[in-house]
Protein backbone atom coordinates (compact mmCIF):
# COMPACT_ATOMS: atom_id res chain seq x y z
CA UNK A 1 0.00 0.00 0.00
CA UNK A 2 1.37 3.45 -0.76
CA UNK A 3 1.43 5.77 1.94
CA UNK A 4 -0.44 9.09 1.11
CA UNK A 5 1.05 12.15 -0.63
CA UNK A 6 4.41 10.12 -1.34
CA UNK A 7 4.17 11.88 -4.89
CA UNK A 8 4.62 15.41 -3.39
CA UNK A 9 7.59 13.74 -1.31
CA UNK A 10 10.10 15.20 -3.91
CA UNK A 11 8.24 19.09 -4.10
CA UNK A 12 9.26 18.93 -0.33
CA UNK A 13 12.84 18.21 -1.08
CA UNK A 14 12.57 15.05 0.95
CA UNK A 15 13.53 12.69 -1.83
CA UNK A 16 16.92 14.62 -2.60
CA UNK A 17 17.23 14.50 1.15
CA UNK A 18 16.88 10.62 1.41
CA UNK A 19 19.05 9.86 -1.73
CA UNK A 20 21.95 11.80 -0.11
CA UNK A 21 21.96 9.26 2.70
CA UNK A 22 22.75 6.42 0.41
CA UNK A 23 26.54 7.10 0.82
CA UNK A 24 26.59 8.12 4.98
CA UNK A 25 28.90 6.26 6.67
CA UNK A 26 26.40 4.24 8.92
CA UNK A 27 25.67 1.38 6.90
CA UNK A 28 21.90 1.29 9.76
CA UNK A 29 21.08 4.95 8.11
CA UNK A 30 22.38 3.85 4.72
CA UNK A 31 20.19 0.55 4.85
CA UNK A 32 17.18 3.07 5.62
CA UNK A 33 17.41 5.43 3.14
CA UNK A 34 17.22 2.40 0.56
CA UNK A 35 14.20 1.14 2.64
CA UNK A 36 12.33 4.46 2.17
CA UNK A 37 13.14 4.89 -1.67
CA UNK A 38 11.82 1.56 -2.41
CA UNK A 39 8.87 2.23 0.14
CA UNK A 40 7.87 5.35 -1.84
CA UNK A 41 8.68 4.12 -5.62
CA UNK A 42 6.42 0.65 -4.64
CA UNK A 43 3.88 0.97 -7.20
CA UNK A 44 4.33 4.70 -7.90
CA UNK A 45 5.01 5.33 -11.33
CA UNK A 46 5.58 9.08 -10.57
CA UNK A 47 7.62 8.79 -7.83
CA UNK A 48 9.97 6.12 -9.76
CA UNK A 49 10.64 8.43 -12.43
CA UNK A 50 11.47 11.17 -9.89
CA UNK A 51 13.78 8.80 -8.09
CA UNK A 52 15.58 7.73 -11.31
CA UNK A 53 16.20 11.60 -12.53
CA UNK A 54 18.22 12.25 -8.99
CA UNK A 55 20.53 9.41 -10.76
CA UNK A 56 20.48 6.98 -7.59
CA UNK A 57 20.20 3.66 -9.32
CA UNK A 58 23.67 2.60 -10.20
CA UNK A 59 24.33 3.48 -6.41
CA UNK A 60 21.62 0.96 -5.01
CA UNK A 61 23.00 -1.15 -7.45
CA UNK A 62 26.55 -1.24 -5.98
CA UNK A 63 24.80 -1.51 -2.27
CA UNK A 64 23.19 -4.59 -3.20
CA UNK A 65 27.02 -6.37 -3.53
CA UNK A 66 27.48 -4.50 0.33
CA UNK A 67 28.80 -7.12 3.12
CA UNK A 68 25.42 -6.32 5.01
CA UNK A 69 23.32 -9.08 4.69
CA UNK A 70 20.76 -6.13 5.40
CA UNK A 71 21.51 -3.34 3.30
CA UNK A 72 21.89 -5.78 0.44
CA UNK A 73 18.47 -6.91 0.73
CA UNK A 74 17.07 -3.49 1.04
CA UNK A 75 18.79 -1.81 -1.73
CA UNK A 76 17.87 -4.73 -3.82
CA UNK A 77 14.45 -4.51 -2.47
CA UNK A 78 14.79 -0.50 -3.58
CA UNK A 79 16.10 -1.25 -7.20
CA UNK A 80 13.05 -3.88 -7.47
CA UNK A 81 10.42 -1.13 -6.35
CA UNK A 82 12.02 1.28 -8.94
CA UNK A 83 11.69 -0.69 -11.90
CA UNK A 84 8.87 -3.40 -11.11
CA UNK A 85 5.86 -2.58 -14.16
CA UNK A 86 7.64 0.60 -15.48
CA UNK A 87 9.49 0.45 -19.04
CA UNK A 88 11.37 3.53 -18.83
CA UNK A 89 12.90 2.98 -15.69
CA UNK A 90 13.68 -1.13 -16.90
CA UNK A 91 15.29 0.09 -19.71
CA UNK A 92 17.96 2.59 -17.34
CA UNK A 93 18.38 -0.55 -15.27
CA UNK A 94 19.42 -3.07 -18.42
CA UNK A 95 21.45 0.39 -19.17
CA UNK A 96 23.40 -0.04 -15.72
CA UNK A 97 23.90 -4.26 -16.38
CA UNK A 98 21.18 -4.86 -14.45
CA UNK A 99 20.33 -7.88 -15.79
CA UNK A 100 24.14 -9.70 -15.16
CA UNK A 101 23.70 -8.28 -11.23
CA UNK A 102 20.65 -10.68 -11.28
CA UNK A 103 22.69 -13.44 -12.37
CA UNK A 104 25.57 -12.97 -10.30
CA UNK A 105 22.86 -13.24 -7.33
CA UNK A 106 21.64 -16.29 -8.47
CA UNK A 107 24.96 -18.15 -9.30
CA UNK A 108 26.51 -17.22 -6.30
CA UNK A 109 25.55 -20.13 -3.34
CA UNK A 110 26.91 -18.34 -0.79
CA UNK A 111 24.88 -15.15 -1.08
CA UNK A 112 22.29 -14.95 1.35
CA UNK A 113 19.16 -16.98 0.73
CA UNK A 114 17.12 -13.94 1.30
CA UNK A 115 18.56 -11.31 -1.25
CA UNK A 116 18.59 -14.72 -3.92
CA UNK A 117 14.86 -15.00 -3.43
CA UNK A 118 14.51 -11.43 -4.01
CA UNK A 119 16.47 -11.58 -7.62
CA UNK A 120 14.83 -14.37 -8.54
CA UNK A 121 11.48 -13.08 -7.77
CA UNK A 122 12.33 -9.50 -9.26
CA UNK A 123 13.79 -11.91 -12.77
CA UNK A 124 10.38 -13.25 -12.90
CA UNK A 125 8.82 -10.65 -12.35
CA UNK A 126 11.22 -8.40 -15.47
CA UNK A 127 10.01 -11.79 -17.27
CA UNK A 128 6.16 -11.35 -16.71
CA UNK A 129 6.56 -7.99 -17.71
CA UNK A 130 8.39 -8.66 -20.93
CA UNK A 131 5.27 -11.18 -21.90
CA UNK A 132 3.06 -8.51 -21.08
CA UNK A 133 4.83 -6.18 -23.56
CA UNK A 134 5.70 -8.29 -26.56
CA UNK A 135 6.33 -5.54 -28.96
CA UNK A 136 9.84 -4.54 -26.61
CA UNK A 137 12.68 -6.03 -27.76
CA UNK A 138 13.74 -8.87 -25.34
CA UNK A 139 16.94 -7.85 -23.38
CA UNK A 140 19.47 -10.24 -24.01
CA UNK A 141 20.45 -11.70 -20.83
CA UNK A 142 16.90 -13.56 -20.77
CA UNK A 143 18.57 -15.80 -22.76
CA UNK A 144 21.98 -16.42 -21.40
CA UNK A 145 22.23 -20.24 -20.50
CA UNK A 146 23.99 -19.54 -17.69
CA UNK A 147 21.51 -17.66 -15.63
CA UNK A 148 18.81 -19.56 -17.39
CA UNK A 149 20.80 -22.72 -15.17
CA UNK A 150 21.10 -20.42 -12.16
CA UNK A 151 17.32 -20.25 -12.01
CA UNK A 152 16.61 -23.74 -13.14
CA UNK A 153 19.14 -25.10 -10.29
CA UNK A 154 16.97 -23.49 -7.64
CA UNK A 155 14.26 -25.88 -7.70
CA UNK A 156 16.75 -28.21 -5.89
CA UNK A 157 16.50 -25.61 -3.18
CA UNK A 158 14.97 -27.23 0.36
CA UNK A 159 13.05 -23.93 0.57
CA UNK A 160 9.59 -24.35 -0.84
CA UNK A 161 9.23 -20.44 -1.13
CA UNK A 162 12.82 -20.14 -3.32
CA UNK A 163 11.48 -23.10 -5.57
CA UNK A 164 7.95 -21.67 -6.01
CA UNK A 165 9.60 -17.99 -7.39
CA UNK A 166 12.18 -20.53 -9.31
CA UNK A 167 9.51 -22.30 -10.84
CA UNK A 168 7.18 -18.63 -11.70
CA UNK A 169 10.27 -17.40 -13.16
CA UNK A 170 10.98 -20.41 -15.57
CA UNK A 171 7.12 -20.49 -16.59
CA UNK A 172 7.90 -16.78 -17.78
CA UNK A 173 10.98 -17.39 -19.27
CA UNK A 174 10.05 -20.43 -21.57
CA UNK A 175 7.29 -18.12 -23.01
CA UNK A 176 9.59 -15.52 -24.36
CA UNK A 177 10.77 -15.12 -27.80
CA UNK A 178 14.24 -15.57 -27.68
CA UNK A 179 14.70 -18.75 -25.26
CA UNK A 180 15.62 -21.67 -26.71
CA UNK A 181 14.02 -24.48 -25.19
CA UNK A 182 16.65 -26.99 -25.65
CA UNK A 183 19.02 -24.97 -23.47
CA UNK A 184 16.56 -25.83 -20.91
CA UNK A 185 17.07 -29.14 -21.84
CA UNK A 186 20.19 -29.57 -22.80
CA UNK A 187 22.10 -27.16 -20.54
CA UNK A 188 19.58 -26.78 -17.74
CA UNK A 189 18.82 -30.08 -17.25
CA UNK A 190 15.17 -28.58 -16.66
CA UNK A 191 13.46 -31.78 -17.15
CA UNK A 192 15.34 -33.96 -14.25
CA UNK A 193 15.15 -30.99 -12.16
CA UNK A 194 11.23 -30.90 -12.23
CA UNK A 195 11.01 -34.37 -12.09
CA UNK A 196 12.90 -33.57 -8.92
CA UNK A 197 10.87 -31.32 -7.54
CA UNK A 198 7.74 -34.04 -8.44
CA UNK A 199 9.63 -36.09 -6.35
CA UNK A 200 10.32 -33.42 -3.37
CA UNK A 201 6.99 -32.56 -3.21
CA UNK A 202 5.02 -36.20 -3.32
CA UNK A 203 7.40 -37.03 -0.21
CA UNK A 204 6.04 -33.80 1.26
CA UNK A 205 2.26 -34.27 0.63
CA UNK A 206 2.34 -36.61 4.36
CA UNK A 207 2.52 -33.31 5.90
CA UNK A 208 -0.86 -32.07 6.34
CA UNK A 209 0.72 -28.88 7.69
CA UNK A 210 2.20 -28.02 3.93
CA UNK A 211 -0.33 -30.20 1.95
CA UNK A 212 -2.14 -27.23 0.17
CA UNK A 213 0.45 -25.13 -0.54
CA UNK A 214 2.54 -28.51 -1.55
CA UNK A 215 -0.01 -29.11 -3.97
CA UNK A 216 -0.08 -25.27 -5.42
CA UNK A 217 3.57 -25.91 -5.83
CA UNK A 218 2.79 -29.36 -7.74
CA UNK A 219 0.05 -27.74 -9.96
CA UNK A 220 2.46 -25.14 -10.78
CA UNK A 221 4.92 -27.79 -11.74
CA UNK A 222 3.15 -29.29 -14.20
CA UNK A 223 2.35 -26.20 -15.80
CA UNK A 224 5.43 -25.27 -15.86
CA UNK A 225 6.17 -28.84 -17.32
CA UNK A 226 3.21 -28.91 -20.03
CA UNK A 227 4.66 -25.33 -21.09
CA UNK A 228 8.37 -26.84 -21.96
CA UNK A 229 7.08 -30.04 -23.12
CA UNK A 230 4.95 -27.98 -25.83
CA UNK A 231 7.68 -25.49 -26.44
CA UNK A 232 10.10 -28.44 -27.15
CA UNK A 233 8.02 -29.81 -29.52
CA UNK A 234 8.27 -26.74 -31.74
CA UNK A 235 11.75 -26.47 -31.96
Amino acid sequence: MMFPCLSDLNKLGGLVAVTKELNHSDPGIRTVAAWVLGKASQNNPIVQQQVMEIGVLSKLMKMVNSNSVEEASKALYAVSALIRNNLATQELFFGEAGGWMLQDILNNASVDIKLRRKAVLLLADLAGYQLENVDRGEPPFFSDQNLLKSVVDLTASTNLDIQEKALVAIKSLLQLRTTVTRVFKDFCDLGDALNRVRQLLHDLMEDEYQRDYVMDLERLRVEVEHIFQKKLAHQ
